[in-house]
């Protein structure tokens, strides 16, 4: 198992703005990862995760793994951290069985709020990630035809009775309308997983049409030429409007900022891209909560 980094002192948020670190306090990350791992080393374990989170004055995190189901570590975390929100989450990959509605009837069970659909064994992933090394045989949620497998009208069944959340995954833009379409349609609350990344602008503006929240992650601006990233989810979110975006993080890789001083400096990008702090507090905190049900 891989271990987390070690880190230094919690006083890294004093490299944010005031205005940044104003807007997150109160602030919800949908999509971080932390140790344990099986097979990443990540930035730091889950419960300084929770800690720094916390005293940064966040109302609340998403546990993300690809690999096994978050809930038993977000209940414990959750214990130990009054007044912060904990929320565990389960990805559709193979170390969960793929498309399996009993995996997702377990972690729901337990308090469970997000269910991912493939993320890393997503067909579609694996054909714009080749080159990375892949366990197992990739995880379809549609047919030759395009259609809804049982398999994931099974999953949404789980998710509609629970009341719980469903995100996207790394699926196709294709995929992601046709399960938008059902997932809308039975009045499941809905978010488009890094649409920056893989979803076209069009798919986006129907799936908030239905009512779905479209997500922007850190991650994004991490990698080459930041500054045109930037610009352009500034773009696709002036296109789609900041009542259905969630901005959040994906961070928790060793070599990227510790998520909650990344999420800040997220957060004061999109304030030096001209949105207001309102605004930006609406993609970061109401959004978020209304989403999760908080």
């Amino acid at each position: 198992m891989q271990q987390a980094v070690a880190q230094g002192s919690m006083t890294s948020f004093d490299v944010l703005p005031e205005r940044a670190r104003e807007v997150l306090r109160g602030a919800i990350d949908v999509h971080v990862h932390a140790s344990p791992d099986p097979y990443t080393e990540r930035r730091m374990d889950a419960r300084r995760l929770v800690q720094m989170a916390s005293a940064s004055g966040m109302a609340g995190l998403v546990l993300k793994s690809h690999e096994y189901p978050t809930q038993p570590l977000a209940w414990a975390l959750q214990d130990e951290t009054p007044g912060f929100r904990v929320y565990g989450a389960l990805s559709l990959d193979n170390g969960n069985g793929g498309i399996n509605a009993e995996a997702v009837e377990v972690s729901l069970r337990m308090g469970g709020t997000v269910v991912w659909m493939p993320t890393f064994d997503a067909a579609d992933y694996r054909i714009h990630a080749a080159g990375r090394e892949f366990r197992g045989e990739p995880v379809p949620v549609v047919d030759g035809k395009g259609a809804l497998l049982p398999g994931v009208h099974a999953v949404l069944d789980c998710i509609q009775a629970h009341d719980a959340v469903l995100a996207t995954g790394h699926l196709s833009g294709a995929e992601t309308s046709t399960l938008v379409q059902e997932s809308r349609r039975r009045g499941i609350r809905t978010i488009l997983t890094h649409v920056s990344t893989s979803i076209p602008l069009e798919v986006q503006q129907e799936a908030v049409g239905l009512g779905a929240y479209v997500e922007h992650c850190a991650i994004a601006a991490t990698r080459e030429r930041p500054d045109e990233v930037v610009a352009d989810i500034a773009h696709q979110i002036r296109e789609v409007g900041v009542e259905h975006v969630i901005l959040s993080t994906d961070l928790g890789q060793a070599n990227n900022p510790d998520p909650p001083v990344g999420f800040g400096q997220w957060i004061e990008r999109f304030l030096a891209s001209g949105f207001s702090s309102d605004q930006v507090g609406r993609m970061v905190r109401q959004n978020p909560a209304d989403l999760l049900g908080r």
